[in-house]
């Protein structure tokens, strides 16, 4: 039996539930959904299973997903004599062998068992192929079938080769060849069907030609349009991770796709850093008495859409004395309209980039961050040493209003859905639908999603706030910006995504913090993917936030050796911000890259300016918003610059 050792962070990003990969085996695999999680095969009620071993508590995400708790995805461990009281042992993360066609190596023939095969099976043709049993090697067909909405099955063989949605013809005895003749692209490869070749009737053969291929927009592709004519072949539904026959209603285009294509999914997860207290630590702890406690969080949940606050606390005070015995009536009035305000938010995914709270449901989730980052308030958790920023140098304090070094951190990271084809194809979901994609069905029993618990440092820098606002007013600036926000509708409007306000303090903010990771990378000795950003950014009057937090948080790591930190000191953090603007002035793709961006734009559907990966574009992995909305000329520009 192979064995696939996989990380545990990778299961909340790019390995997580319904992921196609390949194993080191060459094995392509599926992410079997939640629901398989946390069992056992030979025990049906796994009774042995200590799930409080993985539980994770974060109230704000709790609050901010409508979840009860989260876990962490169980690490295997192997039984050993010499250790008692030994807990979850031989806990696997089940995967499902996918795509379920094979094609014969020997006969070339497409094969898909019956039952289908066990990832361990190595599997052998069972044919004749002259006059002897072939047993020849199966390996996976290359391609899938998909839509953006999320669903995936196996190719469509034999209503491809038959031009029929529903053929006459079993498709048993299918052929996938290459022609030798052809250049090799799609065109070079050909579906044959021997059944209808035996009968008489003309050889059904045909190749794989624009399978990929999308037209109207991604309205409709090659692959519904052409599957037959006269019928357009829609997306059946199918999500296959959950378990075989699992549908449901879905009128999307299908498109084909190499099963190791990197746009078959995309990882769709919240973060947040753990704020230890809210305005203080008992507020702190009545909330998580609050959370944790099942009785007093079901007996709020079942009130809070009838009855005030108000109203609530002499029957909550009197129903949960012992729990609630040692805190003032004010304090828990205090910590109930926290919360109720965190669930007022409806649910929805946020647009981060908008400066109107109205529409971004994440800019008052962040804004607790932002306050508490800007204080000096330390906790187990979190600590924050804030610095003078009259003692940095003139070149750097006259651009910026406050530092703090961030010497510890935790970061909890929760999957609570995915996406195909586009990065943000599901993002004007509801978040209860987005989690119906990780499981059969959502019960209060099973009221969960995977996390990450993470620990690190980090560095936050607040921009001078009069100087921001004064410089995101100037006419140049909005002329500007504006061709990102005409790209970027037009990109929505052909994905037939919800459209955003894309605001230059925004593209400030993320333009500076991809500049300076880039430099603290070389200076810290951290690897380029070890960085992450976390832009904090609002318009909003009443609290405008022009601030972004510089983190390590690797996965599956306990902790940092304050290398990061280190580079935030006074005599430090000066030269890098003061080399970072330098570079910024010039790209090695110049005068291409600046003239490019200021004329048309660039990168995917020209949704960044000055921005390539010459100069400003990072691994994914440290960027939130995928290498988008990127400018240098925001920083640098000698017309409309913030630092020129």
């Amino acid at each position: 039996m192979s064995i696939l050792r996989i990380r545990r962070s990778q299961l909340i990003s790019k390995h997580g539930v319904g992921s196609v990969f390949p194993g080191t085996d060459g094995i392509s695999r599926l992410t079997a959904g939640l629901d398989k999680w946390f069992t056992h095969e030979y025990d049906e009620n796994n009774k042995d299973i200590y799930k409080a071993d993985f539980k994770i508590k974060e109230w704000r995400l709790e609050q901010r997903l409508g979840v009860s708790h989260f876990r962490a995805p169980p690490d295997y461990r192997k039984f050993e004599y010499f250790l008692q009281g030994q807990k979850n042992l031989d806990l696997k993360i089940p995967f499902l062998r996918f795509p379920t066609w094979h094609r014969c190596m020997k006969c070339k023939m497409l094969y898909k068992p019956s039952r289908g095969l066990h990832i361990r099976d190595i599997g052998t043709c069972k044919r004749k192929y002259e006059n002897k049993d072939c047993n020849g090697s199966l390996v996976q067909v290359p391609f899938v079938m998909f839509c953006q909405s999320g669903h995936i099955e196996d190719f469509p063989w034999n209503e491809w080769v038959h031009r029929n949605h529903e053929p006459q013809c079993e498709g048993k005895n299918l052929k996938y060849e290459d022609d030798p003749h052809k250049s090799g692209g799609l065109d070079s490869i050909y579906i044959t069907c021997l059944s209808c070749s035996k009968k008489g009737q003309t050889p059904v053969r045909r190749n794989l030609k624009d399978i990929t291929s999308s037209s109207n927009n991604n309205e409709s592709t090659k692959l519904t349009d052409l599957l037959e004519k006269n019928f357009r072949f829609k997306c059946r539904g199918s999500k296959t991770w959950l378990g075989a026959g699992v549908r449901e209603e879905c009128n999307h285009p299908v498109r084909a796709s190499l099963r190791s294509a990197s746009n078959l999914y995309y990882s769709q997860s919240f973060s947040s850093i753990y704020l230890p207290s809210v305005e203080n630590d008992i507020l702190q702890e009545i909330i998580q008495i609050m959370t944790e406690n099942s009785e007093i969080d079901m007996y709020l949940k079942s009130a809070k859409d009838f009855v005030p606050n108000e109203e609530i606390l002499p029957k909550l005070l009197e129903k949960f004395e012992d729990e609630l015995k040692n805190f003032s009536k004010d304090n828990v009035l205090k910590a109930l309209n926290l919360l109720s305000n965190l669930e007022k938010d409806d649910g929805s995914h946020s647009n981060r980039v908008t400066g109107d709270d109205d529409f971004d449901k994440e800019t008052p989730f962040r804004r607790l961050e932002y306050r508490r980052l800007l204080s000096n308030d330390s906790s187990d958790e979190l600590i924050i040493e804030k610095r003078d920023i009259e003692k940095y140098q003139k070149n750097f304090s006259n651009y910026f209003s406050s530092v703090s070094l961030i010497k510890k951190l935790r970061e909890t990271r929760v999957l609570y859905g995915f996406s195909r084809l586009f990065p943000n194809a599901n993002k004007d979901k509801d978040i209860k639908e987005m989690q119906k994609m990780l499981r059969k069905k959502i019960n209060k029993h099973e009221d969960w999603l995977p996390a990450i618990k993470i620990y690190g440092e980090g560095i936050f820098l607040k921009l001078d706030e009069d100087k921001v606002k004064i410089w995101e007013e100037k006419p140049e600036v909005i002329n500007h910006i504006n061709k990102i926000q005409e790209n970027h509708d037009a990109l929505t409007a052909k994905r037939n995504l919800p459209s955003k306000i894309i605001s230059p303090r925004f593209v400030l903010l993320h333009t500076l913090s991809h500049i300076l990771i880039d430099k603290l990378i070389y200076e810290s000795g951290y690897h380029s993917a070890s960085l992450r950003e976390r832009i904090y950014c609002s318009t909003n009057p009443n609290g405008s936030m022009a601030g972004l937090l510089i983190y390590t948080a690797d996965g599956d790591s306990e902790g940092t050796m304050g290398g990061l930190v280190r580079m935030g000191e006074q005599g430090i953090i000066e030269d890098v911000f003061h080399n970072a603007i330098e570079s910024a002035r010039w790209c090695s793709a110049d005068p291409v890259c600046t003239e490019i961006g200021k004329r048309d734009g660039q990168g995917l559907e020209k949704i960044n300016l000055a921005a390539c990966h010459n100069c400003c574009l990072l691994a994914e992995t440290s960027c939130e918003e995928f290498n988008r909305l990127l400018d240098r000329g925001v920083l640098v520009d000698k017309e409309f610059g913030f630092f020129d």
